[in-house]
């Protein structure tokens, strides 16, 4: 385990924190990183005991049950290259989605996959701002999906979101949602990160760490829920699964 990692499971214990969900963020070149440990370490963290008495095992879905000392938190995972996080949490499940920030062809893309609503106002932004709202929006549904087990399956790009919410790290409702709550807290320079909750986690606070990756332990393929990058569903034609 890296020192940086090792330094975050020092952090003093979060159940005395009451209402804090852990965001944990890992720099690295790497797509699939070890995520594994970084969910041990998270959760070693929240418990105030050391990572190795954490463990991780994965639903079906992929979706990541911690055990051992942390059995009865919930995780979420989410990876792209450059950037991993991890949200560790006590009330209820929650949901993760980091994306990198980039030119997509944003408005198309919501015509073609987002509500009528969202699309009509993501058109109505700036030209230059399109790609961060659509990104933003993305995430949210994403994260949204790890809440519930189930990616973006049933009809998930359709869910109601938070649009141009600010930055921030409180949990808040969704309008239109009364089951989900999310914060868009502040992500390193060209990521777009969202955080979810169902009704248990209502106003709960993010506390968002940024450490370095242990670099000897073996990748973690898994992902919190499955998960498609907005290319992928541009390139689909039909509602089944490419």
């Amino acid at each position: 385990m890296s020192s940086a990692v090792s330094d975050v499971c020092a952090h003093a214990p979060l159940p005395a924190r009451e209402g804090r969900v852990l965001v944990l963020l890992a720099r690295t070149a790497e797509r699939h990183p070890a995520g594994a440990a970084l969910l041990r370490a998270a959760a070693g963290t929240v418990l105030g005991v050391p990572a190795e008495e954490v463990l991780v095992d994965r639903e079906p879905s992929g979706r990541p049950v911690l055990g051992g000392a942390a059995r009865g938190l919930h995780a979420s995972v989410s990876h792209v290259p450059g950037l991993s996080a991890v949200a560790i949490g006590s009330r209820g499940p929650v949901g993760v989605d980091v994306e990198r920030l980039r030119a997509v062809p944003a408005a198309a893309l919501a015509r073609r996959w987002f509500g009528a609503r969202e699309a009509g106002w993501l058109a109505g932004r700036p030209e230059a701002e399109q790609p961060l709202q659509f990104l933003r929006m993305w995430t949210q549904k994403e994260a949204i999906g790890k809440v519930l087990g189930t990616g973006l399956a049933d009809g998930g790009l359709l869910r109601p979101v938070r649009l141009g919410a600010p930055a921030g790290t409180v949990l808040g409702p969704v309008p239109g949602s009364p089951r989900f709550y999310i914060a868009l807290p502040p992500a390193p320079e060209g990521f777009v990160l969202a955080v979810a909750g169902g009704p248990e986690a209502a106003g709960s606070r993010l506390e968002v760490l940024t450490v370095t990756p242990p670099p000897a332990a073996l990748p973690d393929h898994g992902a919190a829920c499955p998960s498609r990058s907005a290319e992928s569903w541009a390139a689909r034609t039909s509602g089944s699964e490419a």
